[in-house]
This record gives structure tokens, C-alpha cells and sequence, in this order.
């Protein structure tokens, strides 16, 4: 549910702005918005104000730059130093790691060159064998690779410089490392032909640039054999340098980024000569802090129920309980309900892992579930993270505590729905006796005929399966369930579209609810009537109570398109339509999975029936291989289509995306919440 939230102006005098504003920030409840006064100053900081701003900042970014060389170190705040020694703690330290930084990154950068050019630069020289050291002739370096043509150079080279040039070649892997000796006055005219040739010259970067292949290949086998223990030697003075001062460091980076936003709340205020007023909103539940938190001061405060008519500034606090809370990450696809509409948070928490447990329905799968369910859960609650690599995702403890929730509701529905449909991956526990059909109480329970299984034989312990869905007689039923679901659905988004549109005074919205409403009734009964479209002339028989209510329905929904002034409803009629049987997804997508299931234990099952024990073995490989193949392939469809049905059947019609709303974003301390 959306907490109800106060609406709050404070005007106080000017000389306790910072000190209002810290101790508002040690309140962490109000969500200040920006002032509009056109009789007081606002935006910009002026004076004093601004500098004191621009030195805030320049300390920010030099700290934050300086733990960023550190690595971010993943440490506690540490106690916070007089703020007179804040700029010379951060120096000290910000200039040994920029100075360590640079020494790293030009090893780097010289391992790297030296891993690349090394043997090269090697053949090289061994091909200039000195000359590049003489004075009146020119060495130009060159490699070309095993397609390239060197008769085409050679031929090149003749024609401009006749016989005055000399060209040797050396192998090196894949490629020839070659040199072209000149006179210095044709050195130009030399490298004009290799860029006829398509050559270019090899020029190493950096220091190296000019300096002789001999004494270039002597210092890159240096550095190759040497960088990386110094590189090692520089990590772990960063990292020493990181554990000594990096809880300081972070204390102070906190303290600074909330000064810093402190400033940005005097921006957002209106400013007289001697007083500043702010504005915000509070939930209803914490207006007993901010009154305890302003109560050493001596302003003046306003406070109204916030307007949920106009509610576009509003922020939007979600206030469920424990269980909801661990669902709502689900709904960050987009901001959160417009304040006082409908946070479905809780219909995502119930139907989601009910749909998802309906499509998996096995109980040897739900188990597996479970099992990786309780592993993160006892993760989240050990502090720990957990890299999901393939999807380049990292899960925090807190978050990877909701996602094993989650996964562990899912894994319960999965269990529960797997009771009822017998499957232990897939009809497993049927080929044991643990589960059976029994004709006689499908038939009482569901009116329902299925087929006798003669060859069904118990256990000791054997139980009835409720709710056969792969049974071919059915699979009527289990299709019939699914619509039903989604007729449910569909009548109830477009039920809250009515009800909120009525309570905002948005008529259009209420009569564009209440004819939807209305026509999807009017093409429930046509499809009772005519049974699915088998029998279209049954809809004409008006004695029939269910064409009165079709009528009915059709009228209601006439009335809602001239009510509305939205002839698209019509078209859009059709596409709701359509999203009823969207909900037969449950039923194909569940199927397609048990007949799956069934096909791998069935393999199984035949190599035991007829090779006997080294057949069991055998066969239980071979199935869980299949199963484990299936579920990866099946897995994802399995969870996004639950969380469609959610998502774009129920709703899109609710305004749920196009009604949105700030989310709440009080003003807090950032070192008090760590």
C-alpha cells in the first residue's frame, strides 16, 4: 500500500539554515522539494555560500578520487577528524596514491608494449645488427605480415632509390620483422615507398620513440622480466595505504557529501535577508520526528494531508509488510504509482509464485528450488554477495535476501501444485505407485472424465493425483482454468481503472473502465454462448438469460465509449479480448513442461524395464541429463510469463505505468547510515 504522506512548509531564520538542515538530515524523513517564490531569492548559492560550496566539492572530488585510486575499499566508516585537518588528511594520503597510481599505470603501459613488441623488436635488432646507431645512415623498421607481398616493397623501393637502400628481413611468428637501410638525406623518401608499398613503418610509443633498436630491446626484455613484481610491489602499497587510511578517508567523503547536499537543499529553498523557508513531505507515520528534530529551533511550520487529486510532486512511499517488501523490486521496471492510486506490490506477491508453481507443478523440481532458495537465503543472512556471471549481476545481501524469498514462494507453489498434479519429475512417482488416477474421483471432484488405467498399480503409501493435467481428458478443464484466471484479472484492472478514475473526478477514465468492463462481459457470454464459436446462432436466442446479459454488457459498453469520448475502445475491446487468452500461456507453457518431464523419466523407466539394474543407472543419467536440458532451456519462459500476465495483462489497464509518481527520497545523512 502507499503510505499517506503530509505536506510541509518551514520557515526559519536565515543564521540557522545549516544547522535546520543538519538536523533534518539527522531526522532522514522529509523529502524536500524545491520553492517557488517569486518575492524571495532561489536556485543558485551567492556570497559566501557558493564558496563554501565550491570548497566542498573540490574536497569531494579529490576524496573521491583518491578512494577510487585506493580501489574503493570496502571498509567501515572510521571516526571523523576535526574538520580543520580534513583537507591536509586528504592530501597526505591523495598524493602517495596519485603518485603510486602514475607509476602504475606506466609500468602498465610499458608491460603491455613490452608483451607485444618484445621479440619483435628482439628480431629487429638483430637485423640492424648496430647500424641504427651510425650517424650518417637511417634505420626504418617495418613488419609485414605472411600474406604480404615483400617483392612488391623490394620493387617499390628500387624504383625510387634506385641501389641506394639496403633490406633485410627476420621471421617472427606469424610475421617478417624488417628493416630498410638509407642515407639520412633519403630517409623521407624511403618512408614515401613504403607508404606506396602498404608498409608501414613500426614506431614504438612513448619513451621508446627514437631510441635505438638495440637499447629498445634490451629495456622491454627488462621490463618484461621486472614490471610485474614491481606492479605487485605497487599494489600492495596501495592496498596498505587503503587499509590504513581508508575508514578516514570514508568518513570524511560521507561527511563532505552531506554537506554538499546540504547545500543543494539551500538551493532548493526560498531565501530572504534574514530568513529561509523549505518545503516537503513527510509520511504521516514520522511527522513525530520532524517536530522532535525542529524543536531546538524557532520556526514556524505548516503542515496539510498531501492532495491526492494532484498529486504529479508527490512522493510515493510504499508502506507493506515484510513478506510484500521482498516482492517489490519486481515492480522497479518503472517509477512507482502516482500517489493515491494502487500499488499492486501485493497482487505480485500473491499471483506471481501462484502462476509460476502452476506451470512447474513437480515436486522434485520445486525441491530443487527450495534447495537453491534456502542456499541464498543462508548467503543473505552470512552478509554475503553473490555474482550471477552470466547476466553480469551482483547481488548485494539485502537484495539477494528478497530474491531467495521470492524463490523460496515460488518453490512452495511449485511443491503444492505438484501434490495435485502427482508429478515428482514428471511421472516419476506414477511409474512407482506413490501416485495414481483414479477415474471415479476425478469425476466427482470435477465432473470430468478421463481415461481408466488399467496397468496403474500402488505403493505402500499411494496417493489419488487431484489434478492429472497431462491427461488428454483434462486438458479442457485445465484450459477452462487458466481463462477463468484470466477473466478475473481482466474484469479486476479494469474494475480499479473505474474506481480510481471515479475518485479523482477523471470521468473519462471512470466510463473507459466501466465499458471495458462491460464489453469484456459482452465477449465472455458470446464465447459461453456459441461455445467457443462452434454454434454463432446460438448468440440470437434471447431467451437464453446469458444474450441478456451479453446485451447488457454491449450497451454498458457503448455507454462507456460515448461517455468517454474514446472511439479507439473499440479496437481496444479486441486486444483485451485477446489478453484473456493470454492466460492460456499457463496452460500450454505448464504442458509442454510435464510432457517434457515425462518424456525424460519415461527413457529412463524403459532402459530399467529392460536391462534391468545397469538399465536403472543408465537411465537415471540419461534422465536427470534430459531434465537438466530442459529446465535450462524452459526456465526462463517459465518465470517471464508469470510475470507477464502480471505485468501486461493486469497493469497496463490499471495506469499503472503512465500514473506514476517521485519516489520517496528524504534527506538523510549518508555517514548516519552507514
Amino acid at each position: 500500500m502507499i503510505a499517506k504522506m503530509q505536506q510541509v512548509t518551514i520557515a526559519a531564520r536565515k543564521s540557522d539554515a545549516r544547522r535546520l538542515i543538519s538536523a533534518l538530515q539527522d531526522a532522514g524523513v522529509l523529502h524536500i522539494t524545491p520553492v517557488e517564490s517569486h518575492e524571495l531569492s532561489t536556485g543558485a548559492l551567492t556570497g559566501q555560500d557558493a564558496e563554501d560550496r565550491k570548497v566542498t566539492e573540490r574536497l569531494l572530488a579529490r576524496v573521491d578520487t583518491t578512494l577510487g585510486e585506493l580501489g574503493n575499499p570496502a571498509l567501515p566508516s572510521g571516526a571523523l577528524p576535526a574538520e580543520a585537518a580534513w583537507e591536509s588528511t586528504i592530501e597526505g594520503v591523495a598524493q602517495q596514491s596519485s603518485a603510486l597510481t602514475n607509476q602504475r599505470a606506466a609500468l602498465e603501459a610499458d608491460l603491455a608494449l613490452a608483451q607485444s613488441f618484445d621479440e619483435v623488436v628482439k628480431a629487429l635488432a638483430e637485423v640492424a645488427n648496430g647500424l641504427d646507431a651510425s650517424k650518417r645512415l637511417s634505420v626504418i623498421p617495418f613488419t609485414l605480415d605472411a600474406k604480404q607481398d615483400a617483392g612488391l616493397l623490394q620493387q617499390t623501393l628500387q624504383g625510387d632509390l634506385k641501389d641506394r637502400f639496403a633490406m633485410d628481413f627476420k621471421p617472427v611468428g606469424n610475421l617478417r620483422a624488417g628493416v630498410v637501410v638509407v642515407k639520412n638525406q633519403d630517409r623521407d623518401l624511403a618512408r614515401q615507398s613504403l607508404s606506396k608499398a602498404r608498409v608501414g613503418e613500426l614506431r614504438l610509443p612513448g619513451r621508446f620513440d627514437g631510441m635505438p633498436l638495440s637499447e629498445a630491446a634490451s629495456e622491454l626484455s627488462r621490463v618484461r622480466r621486472d614490471a610485474p613484481g614491481q606492479l605487485q610491489g605497487i599494489r600492495e602499497q596501495l592496498h596498505g595505504l587503503a587499509h590504513q587510511h581508508g575508514s578516514v578517508l570514508g568518513a570524511i567523503r560521507d561527511a563532505l557529501r552531506d554537506r554538499v547536499t546540504a547545500f543543494e537543499v539551500q538551493t532548493q529553498s526560498a531565501r530572504g535577508k534574514y530568513g529561509i523557508a523549505l518545503q516537503g513531505f513527510v509520511p504521516a507515520d514520522h511527522v513525530g520526528q520532524l517536530e522532535s528534530a525542529l524543536k531546538q529551533f524557532d520556526v514556524a511550520m505548516e503542515m496539510q494531508a498531501a492532495d491526492e487529486h494532484h498529486a504529479e510532486n508527490v512522493p510515493v512511499k510504499l508502506n507493506n509488510n515484510g513478506y510484500v517488501q521482498n516482492f517489490e523490486f519486481l515492480l522497479n521496471v518503472s517509477q512507482p504509482p502516482r500517489y493515491g492510486t494502487f500499488d499492486p506490490s501485493w497482487i505480485v506477491s500473491v499471483f506471481f509464485p501462484l502462476f509460476f508453481g502452476f506451470v512447474i507443478a513437480d515436486i522434485g523440481l520445486g525441491l530443487l528450488f527450495l534447495a537453491v532458495s534456502l542456499w541464498a537465503m543462508g548467503q543473505a543472512k552470512a552478509n554475503k554477495s553473490i555474482t550471477i556471471g552470466f547476466m553480469g549481476l551482483v547481488l548485494d545481501p539485502k537484495t539477494l535476501g528478497q530474491v531467495a524469498t521470492v524463490l523460496t514462494t515460488m518453490s512452495v507453489w511449485a511443491l503444492i501444485w505438484g501434490v495435485l498434479t502427482g508429478e515428482f519429475f514428471g511421472n516419476f512417482f506414477e511409474h512407482l505407485g506413490i501416485f495414481y488416477i483414479d477415474p471415479e474421483l476425478i469425476k466427482n471432484v470435477w465432473g470430468v472424465a478421463v481415461a481408466h488405467h488399467a496397468e496403474a498399480h500402488h505403493a505402500a503409501i499411494s496417493f489419488p493425483i487431484l489434478y492429472p493435467r497431462v491427461d488428454s481428458g483434462f486438458a479442457n478443464t485445465v484450459m477452462l482454468h487458466t481463462l477463468l484466471m484470466g477473466i478475473v484479472f481482466l474484469l479486476w484492472s479494469w474494475g480499479l481503472k473505474a474506481q480510481l478514475g471515479f475518485k479523482h473526478k477523471h470521468m473519462h477514465h471512470f466510463w473507459e473502465g466501466v465499458g471495458m468492463i462491460g464489453g469484456l462481459i459482452g465477449l465472455i457470454m458470446i464465447a459461453w454462448i456459441s461455445e467457443a464459436g462452434k454454434n454463432l446462432g446460438a448468440i440470437g436466442d434471447f431467451s437464453d438469460w446469458r444474450a441478456l446479459v451479453m446485451a447488457a454488457g454491449f450497451g454498458v459498453f457503448i455507454l462507456g465509449v460515448i461517455m468517454s469520448k474514446m472511439g479507439m475502445m473499440t479496437i481496444e475491446l479486441l486486444s483485451q479480448g485477446g489478453n484473456i487468452i493470454s492466460f492460456s500461456r499457463l496452460f500450454a507453457v505448464g504442458l509442454a513442461s510435464a510432457i517434457l518431464a515425462n518424456l525424460a523419466t519415461d527413457l529412463g523407466w524403459g532402459l530399467y524395464e529392460s536391462m534391468g539394474v545397469i538399465g536403472a543407472l543408465i537411465g537415471i543419467v540419461l534422465a536427470l541429463l534430459v531434465h537438466a536440458f530442459a529446465i535450462a532451456l524452459t526456465i526462463i519462459g517459465h518465470v517471464m510469463q508469470p510475470l507477464r500476465l502480471n505485468y501486461v495483462e493486469f497493469l497496463n489497464p490499471t495506469g499503472f505505468y503512465t500514473e506514476t509518481g517521485p519516489r520517496y527520497n528524504p534527506l538523510k545523512k549518508l555517514s548516519k547510515q552507514k
